[in-house]
């Protein structure tokens, strides 16, 4: 893999996983969906998204306060996975 491409593919997991913090989803339960399935899932749609540029000032703090980022194409993923949720096991 070339740097440029390992780099680019690392910054998108981190946002990923900024997205789901700024969420409040329980990252433990969302990994161990169908066995890891719906994270990889998950991980595929973050590399091939095309909103990068609103990701990131979402998660800069540009929205408006309690803006959802109705943007994610993993949203209805990451939202029964909240913490406070009882649906995560069905999410998918």
């Amino acid at each position: 893999m070339r740097m440029h491409t390992y780099r680019s593919v690392e910054r998108q997991a981190i946002r990923m996983h900024e997205m789901m913090r700024r969420l409040d989803v329980d990252p433990g339960r969302f990994i161990r969906l169908r066995g890891g399935e719906v994270y990889a899932e998950a991980r595929a749609r973050c590399l091939a998204c095309n909103t990068i540029g609103d990701c990131l000032r979402w998660l800069d703090g540009y929205a408006m306060e309690g803006e959802s980022p109705d943007f994610c194409p993993n949203l209805r993923t990451f939202h029964p996975c909240r913490r406070g949720q009882h649906a995560c096991s069905r999410a998918g």
